[in-house]
């Protein structure tokens, strides 16, 4: 008993260090927030965007630990949601080209939510007036046709991971987390955390940190190479 008890301290002493250390290097990814966003540059469109991909970065690292801590579902949110912003950040990273386009990306979602919206209250009520909806719907075309991505899709995010070289991750990782995000059979009447499912929050834990390190990696790698700009 006495052995089994000074392994147990050990291996809790072990994890909270090794919290610790993850505590510290997502504090980092915060400063690195902080000084980009403080920082001098002609391409402020380009800080803007490094500053919102580390902010998404800490709200889910946020998430993350809650889901570890309180609901495995949240959790796997999370980690699935670190995945992507992480292929997103080595996509925007590789090409001024491509950080434009990303940000083009916005436009089209936005034009698909304020859609969406109208055509929900028109099949509510098809005599209701939609003023400020049109507004809003017919600016955002004119920036789309502006910024020359009229009539592009969505970026997908399973051809960004192949093409970054992450697929493997996002073809596994990413139907791990859809199984227990959505309200599927199982994740309804079966899932729980004992035995080896208990195993599953800590990847889910251990895979979106890695996602999120490797953001903050990526991004401060490219500050020293090309600072506050994009690569050409």
């Amino acid at each position: 008993m006495g052995i089994f008890r000074c392994d147990r301290a050990a291996t809790t002493m072990n994890a909270e260090m090794e919290f610790r250390a993850i505590e510290d290097a997502f504090g980092r990814i915060k400063q690195l927030a902080v000084s980009i966003d403080e920082g001098e540059t002609d391409a402020e469109w380009f800080v803007s965007l490094l500053f919102c991909l580390l902010s998404s970065c800490l709200r889910e690292y946020k998430h993350l630990k809650i889901g570890y801590e309180k609901y495995t579902g949240l959790g796997a949110w999370a980690c699935r949601n670190l995945l992507e912003l992480n292929i997103f950040t080595q996509y925007v990273l590789l090409s001024e080209r491509n950080a434009r386009r990303f940000i083009g990306d916005r436009l089209i979602d936005g034009t698909d939510i304020f859609e969406s919206s109208r055509d929900w209250l028109l099949n509510l009520n098809p005599e209701a007036q939609t003023p400020e909806l049109d507004e809003t719907i017919r600016k955002t075309r004119e920036l789309m046709e502006a910024e020359r991505i009229e009539g592009v899709g969505h970026l997908r995010t399973r051809a960004l991971a192949a093409e970054m070289g992450m697929i493997d991750d996002y073809r596994y990782m990413n139907k791990l987390c859809s199984k227990l995000v959505h309200p599927t059979a199982w994740s309804v009447l079966a899932m729980n955390d004992e035995g080896e499912l208990a195993q599953i929050k800590v990847i889910l834990f251990n895979q979106g940190v890695r996602y999120g390190l490797e953001m903050g990696d990526a991004i401060r790698e490219h500050i020293d190479r090309h600072g506050l700009k994009p690569r050409q």
